[in-house]
């Protein structure tokens, strides 16, 4: 086998080989949304492509069994690695996500809540950008995933995630990101067909790069770490069929102001 039929095993193997889903423990072949996206968004002119987007395994993104996708697996990997069973946790999940919130709720040690604004069966139905069901100081623990990019004012959400979590308390915050220099946001656009093509969804009202959720996040008073494969391993992202690039956002309220 020369050099190039070598490579083109090799990717075949990490993009499109069968691994292990960690939310539903099963031995699966990952389901890949390549081609249904891709030209969903091919024809509605977005000007990157699927490989640009920073924590999208399209090739290998969605468990058969469970319907866990790449980011979900993801989270649960930071859950089993950096918060081990200890004290109860108050935890809240946004827009869950049906496999990971049976493993959250399925924890001893949380105390589990689903919340979204229009998604039937969660425990709480809230407003992201104003929550008076949650006492300030409330949760240990949240996870916002794909939320920001809808609300009209993402800094109302994170005032509002800052305001309920306790000071060291952690959170993740994930959104769309694609490459640097591509944020774009007007909340007022409403065609449908223009959100797809700017914010790379009909219902997306922004598109986020890397620094710009970054410092947005910090201006509401979180600190943040950004963790990559470095910090779970290369092999264990290609057995659970998460892509090299994804990079997970853990924010953390300080113990103190200025801390």
């Amino acid at each position: 086998m020369n050099v190039r039929g070598a490579e083109r095993l090799i990717r075949s193997v990490i993009f499109r080989g069968p691994g292990r889903c960690n939310l539903c423990g099963k031995k699966v072949r990952f389901k890949s949304i390549s081609r249904t996206l891709g030209r969903t968004l091919a024809e509605r002119e977005f000007p990157y492509s699927l490989d640009e987007f920073e924590t999208l395994n399209h090739r290998r993104y969605l468990c058969p069994v469970c319907g866990s996708t790449d980011r979900d697996r993801l989270y649960q990997l930071y859950v089993e690695r950096f918060l081990p069973p200890g004290g109860l946790r108050r935890v809240v999940e946004f827009a869950p996500a049906a496999a990971l919130s049976a493993y959250l709720r399925g924890r001893d040690d949380f105390q589990y809540r689903s919340a979204d604004l229009m998604m039937p069966g969660v425990d709480d139905v809230v407003d992201i950008t104003d929550m008076p069901l949650y006492q300030d100081d409330s949760l240990d623990f949240f996870i916002c995933s794909h939320v920001l990019e809808h609300v009209t004012d993402d800094g109302l959400a994170l005032d509002e995630l800052y305001r309920i979590l306790v000071p060291g308390g952690r959170g993740i915050i994930m959104t769309p990101v694609t490459p640097q220099g591509s944020f774009d946001e007007d909340p007022a656009v409403a065609d449908e067909r223009e959100r797809w093509r700017r914010f790379a969804q009909g219902d997306h009202v922004r598109l986020y790069d890397r620094v710009t959720l970054c410092s947005r996040i910090r201006r509401h008073g979180f600190g943040i770490d950004v963790l990559d494969s470095r910090d779970f391993g290369r092999d264990t992202f290609s057995r659970h069929a998460i892509g090299f690039g994804s990079a997970l956002y853990v924010v953390r309220k300080p113990l103190s102001v200025g801390a």
